[in-house]
């Protein structure tokens, strides 16, 4: 367990010394190869991560860009209550406001069913070519991802594309990875 947590403080770490020019560039980059995915472009239905923590692969472009393709975009709200994930639509960046553990959420609750949802983006501390995703711990994404049959993305610069990540019985792996350099295929 300890191995988690040195590996989600040293990636945190050198996250947040990269520099906004650089993680503009280089959210830039993934942007780019996200959008040429066939399993992203098709999607009508996105729900995504809304890049709140410090120099995180941002998602507001990728939002604007999904809205004013007429895209429909799905958002996590986190509900401290239950520890669970709530999904709610998302009409325009302007409705963000700060929510549950520092994250922007949508200021309106907007609920969308999971059987609408085509292709899920989650954010992750550090991911390996298996898929295993580290994330910031609370067990949100696993819980939600459980049993989900949908293409899963993870967004991470390539720094945070590990050799492994510790794994327990109640993480949920993703389908791909992208980075700034290549799109890996993790499962179908």
């Amino acid at each position: 367990m300890d191995s988690k947590i040195l590996l989600r403080e040293k990636l945190k770490n050198q996250r947040e010394g990269l520099s906004k020019t650089d993680c503009r560039e280089r959210s830039s980059l993934i942007l780019e190869n996200l959008v040429s995915m066939p399993e992203f472009f098709r999607a009508e239905v996105v729900h995504t991560y809304i890049s709140s923590k410090k120099n995180e692969v941002d998602t507001h472009e990728l939002i604007r860009m999904l809205l004013k393709q007429k895209k429909r975009v799905v958002v996590p709200i986190g509900d401290k209550a239950t520890k669970q994930m709530k999904h709610s639509e998302l009409f325009s960046l302007s409705e963000l406001v700060g929510g549950a553990y520092g994250i922007l959420e949508p200021r309106m609750y907007r609920p969308v069913s999971v059987s609408e949802m085509q292709v899920i983006i989650v954010p992750a501390l550090a991911v390996d070519r298996k898929g295993n995703r580290l994330g910031f711990g609370a067990g949100f994404y696993d819980r939600f991802l459980y049993n989900i049959k949908l293409p899963v993305i993870s967004l991470v610069y390539e720094f945070q594309l590990v050799n492994e990540v510790p794994q327990e019985p109640t993480d949920v792996p993703v389908s791909f990875v992208v980075t700034e350099n290549e799109i890996i295929r993790c499962r179908n």
